[in-house]
């Protein structure tokens, strides 16, 4: 079973008689934001505040989002339904989808004390600076920089050539087969919206420590952790009123949001949450 149809089904089991929050809000980024570190995220939001994140700018998918979607539409469909989306190969309603099922989890979260660990550190609980190679899928530069002056190798798994002439202790590569020789290894969130979590998956070593990363990854992890990943670490929301002005100015987040993790030996289950 795929990931996309794996999420769905457990989100949709673990909400059985359970009446959801309507969605209250559809956000999408501005073309030209007037902040450069802008988010590149658009965002669902339920009548109770709780959010999913989605990722906006995957080839031409802001443009299509923006043509193709009626926002009254979205916002009088059962959230449930537009989670289905997710498992759809049009990249608008897959888009949307995992916006709603991050969304649906962010609920489910808020009833569940204790699961989100929003001052821990995901990157601190894989001790990258007594790795030996780290590998990153999708470049990380602020990262990048601090495991350059620790003097830690890295490997990133990159499509955009204007990174390819990295020098130093960085190797960028298109080969994702280099994951093979690391120890440690990140994973950004748009790998669940290109569909290829699994096979980056596939290419890592089987006793490496694995984290999946981003405001993305939102949605219940069962699936990640039963693929061997240890740690995912997403957003939540601190400030939901701050959000909104931020988005809609086209500003950095700054303190709406919170980065949180959790741990696959300190979970207890979807099934257990509610």
């Amino acid at each position: 079973m795929s990931i996309a149809s794996e999420l769905i089904s457990l989100t949709a089991d673990i909400c059985q008689q359970r009446s959801l929050p309507p969605v209250s809000w559809l956000h999408l980024p501005p073309e030209n934001p007037r902040d450069p570190h802008h988010k590149k995220f658009g965002v669902l939001v339920l009548a109770d505040g709780s959010c999913g994140f989605f990722y906006t700018r995957l080839g031409d998918n802001l443009k299509q989002l923006r043509n193709k979607i009626d926002e009254k539409q979205i916002l009088g469909t059962p959230v449930l339904d537009l989670a289905e989306g997710y498992d759809n190969a049009n990249l608008v309603k897959r888009s949307l989808g995992l916006g709603a099922l991050n969304a649906i989890a962010q609920h489910v979260f808020s009833r569940s004390a204790g699961v989100l660990q929003s001052d821990v550190d995901p990157l601190g609980q894989l001790d990258l600076n007594i790795s030996h190679q780290v590998g990153m899928v999708g470049y990380f530069k602020p990262l990048i920089r601090m495991l350059k002056d620790q003097r830690v190798p890295v490997t990133v798994i990159e499509k955009d050539e204007g990174y390819f002439d990295y020098d130093g202790l960085v190797d960028v590569t298109l080969d994702v087969g280099a994951l093979k020789r690391c120890d440690r290894v990140l994973i950004t969130a748009s790998t669940l919206l290109n569909d290829s979590l699994d096979s980056v998956l596939a290419n890592c070593a089987a006793n490496a420590q694995v984290a999946l990363i981003g405001p993305t990854v939102g949605c219940l992890p069962d699936p990640f952790f039963a693929r061997g990943i240890d740690v995912v670490g997403g957003s939540r929301i601190a400030d939901l009123c701050g959000l909104k002005k931020h988005m809609e100015y086209g500003e950095n987040w700054g303190d709406s949001v919170i980065k949180y993790c959790i741990n696959k030996k300190q979970y207890p289950g979807a099934h257990c949450l509610f």
